[in-house]
């Protein structure tokens, strides 16, 4: 069942049923995705796409949920809740869009209606996780109203750089 969030812009739950499509949508923006996000390289075939959605869709991390995003009737990338700390009340959200919709403010639009997603969680705080030179994500955690709050230095290499990982919260 689809979550409309605007006349152009609805989700519906990713399924392993998806591979050879999110494989093809990797591998057409795989340049772009890989900049910062580990797991491209190792999405190089329809299995490897469906391992990939198996390993979130089947994770044992509570209330995680798991989105295709569409707009304009076209699948463009992939939203989730990644987790829910049941302590602090802390969804930690993931995403990625394909090239050709960026600059649409798609994130900031989903992460608006949040509630819609997932009525029954009981969620406070939003917390991106952004790696310091992913400036675009940054800008959407930015942009969504949350604040910096702590750096994990040396996190990762990404784009052969070491680069620190960016908490960012945003209290609802």
């Amino acid at each position: 069942m689809p979550i409309h969030i605007s006349d152009t812009l609805y989700l519906t739950p990713l399924t392993k049923t998806d591979a050879e499509f999110i494989f093809d949508l990797v591998n057409s923006n795989r340049a772009q995705l890989r900049e910062f996000l580990y797991w491209v390289d190792d999405v190089i075939c329809v299995d490897s796409a469906r391992a990939y959605i198996a390993q979130r869709v089947d994770s044992s991390l509570p209330n995680a949920h798991w989105f295709k995003v569409h707009f304009n009737n076209k699948t463009c990338g992939i939203f989730a809740i990644k987790s829910v700390c049941k302590e602090t009340y802390t969804a930690e959200l993931g995403y990625w869009l394909c090239s050709s919709v960026h600059g649409n403010g798609l994130i900031n639009k989903i992460i608006e209606h949040l509630v819609l997603l997932v009525p029954s969680l009981q969620v406070e705080v939003i917390e991106f996780r952004c790696l310091e030179l992913n400036h675009a994500s940054i800008k959407v955690a930015l942009k969504s109203g949350a604040r910096f709050v702590q750096s994990i230095p040396n996190y990762m290499v990404a784009n052969n750089v070491t680069q620190s990982l960016n908490i960012y919260q945003l209290e609802l």
